[in-house]
C-alpha cells in the first residue's frame, strides 16, 4: 500500500495505525476529527508524528465539505470504534459522511478501484438494525456497486495511547476509583500493535469482508483485569451477536497480556499527563 486515508487520524486507534504505516513508507492523509472538547494529547501525538513529509493534516469540516483528492487503489480507514467508545458519535456526522463522501464519490471509488475499511465497535454486532443503520444501508449501496467495504468489529483495544474511558487505562494511571464504562466490551481484547500488524497487513488484499476480530488467547481481557486486580462481576454473560453475518478471526497475540500492559503503563508514565486524563 503506498496511500492511505485515514479517517480519526488522532483517536486510539487511527493514530496508531497512522504512525505504523508512516514507518513503513506510506503516504497518510489524516483527516482529525472536529470536536468541541479537543483531545487533550494531540500536540503529544503530532510530536510523535514529528515532521513527515508523508503526513498530510487536514480537518474533517474542511475535508468532507471540500472537493477531495481520491487516488487509484487508496484505502480509506473510518476510525468509528473510537468515537463509540468515548460517547462522541455526534462528532462523525454520519449524514454527511454518508451523503457528501460514500454515495456522492461512488463512482469514482468504483473507476480508481479504492478500498474502504471501518473500524467499529463490536457492541454494533448485537442488532444490525440499530440506529446506525444508515451506515449500513450506504455500505450496502457500495458493495452492490462493486466497490470493496470491509468493516472490523472490535472488542477491547489496548496499549499505548488506550483513552481514559478503559478501565485498563484508568488502573494504570492509578486512578483510584476505576470505573468500567458500559461501553467498555469485558469479553476480549486484543493488544494494539496486534491489531495494527493485522490491517497493515490485510489492507492490500481487503475483500470487502464483515469481520469479527478476537484474540487468540481465550479470557483475554478476564487475565488483563485479573493482572491489574480490577474488581468486574465474574457472571457477566456475553451477548448475543449476529455472528452468522460476520467472519470470525482470530489475531494472534504477539506479546503476553502482562507485557503489553506494562507497555501501556511505560507510556503512560512517558508523557505528561494533563489534569483529567
Amino acid at each position: 500500500m503506498d496511500r492511505a486515508v485515514i479517517v480519526g487520524t488522532f483517536e486510539f486507534i487511527g493514530f496508531s495505525l497512522c504512525k505504523h504505516l508512516l514507518e513503513q513508507g506510506c503516504e497518510i492523509d489524516g483527516i482529525h476529527y472536529n470536536k468541541e472538547k479537543e483531545d487533550a494529547l494531540i500536540n503529544e501525538k503530532r510530536l510523535a508524528i514529528g515532521r513527515n513529509a508523508n503526513f498530510y493534516e487536514k480537518n474533517y469540516s474542511s475535508w468532507i465539505n471540500s472537493k477531495r483528492e481520491i487516488v487509484k487503489n487508496d484505502v480509506i480507514f473510518i476510525d468509528i470504534y473510537d468515537l463509540y467508545i468515548k460517547n462522541e458519535l455526534a462528532s462523525l456526522r454520519e449524514k454527511e459522511l454518508i451523503e457528501e463522501f460514500l454515495i456522492k464519490n461512488l463512482d469514482e471509488f468504483k473507476d480508481l478501484q479504492v478500498k474502504i475499511a471501518f473500524l467499529l465497535p463490536i457492541q454494533w454486532l448485537k442488532d444490525i438494525s440499530r440506529t446506525h443503520s444508515r451506515l449500513e444501508d450506504a455500505i450496502d449501496i457500495l458493495r452492490e456497486n462493486n466497490i470493496s467495504v470491509s468493516c472490523f468489529y472490535l472488542p477491547v483495544i489496548y496499549g499505548p495511547w488506550q483513552p481514559k474511558e478503559f478501565s485498563f487505562h484508568q488502573a494504570l494511571a492509578n486512578i483510584k476509583r476505576v470505573k468500567i464504562n458500559e461501553r467498555e466490551w469485558i469479553h476480549d481484547a486484543i493488544f494494539i500493535e496486534d491489531l495494527i500488524c493485522f490491517l497493515s497487513n490485510c489492507s492490500d488484499k481487503l475483500l470487502g469482508e464483515s469481520c469479527l476480530l478476537m484474540s487468540s488467547v481465550t479470557g483475554h481481557w478476564q487475565k488483563c483485569a485479573d493482572y491489574l486486580s480490577l474488581d468486574y462481576n465474574n457472571n457477566w454473560d456475553s451477548p448475543d451477536l449476529a455472528k452468522g453475518k460476520v467472519i470470525e478471526k482470530a489475531i494472534v497475540c504477539s506479546v503476553k497480556y502482562s507485557e503489553g500492559l506494562e507497555k501501556q503503563r511505560s507510556h503512560i508514565l512517558s508523557i505528561e499527563i494533563p489534569d483529567g486524563l
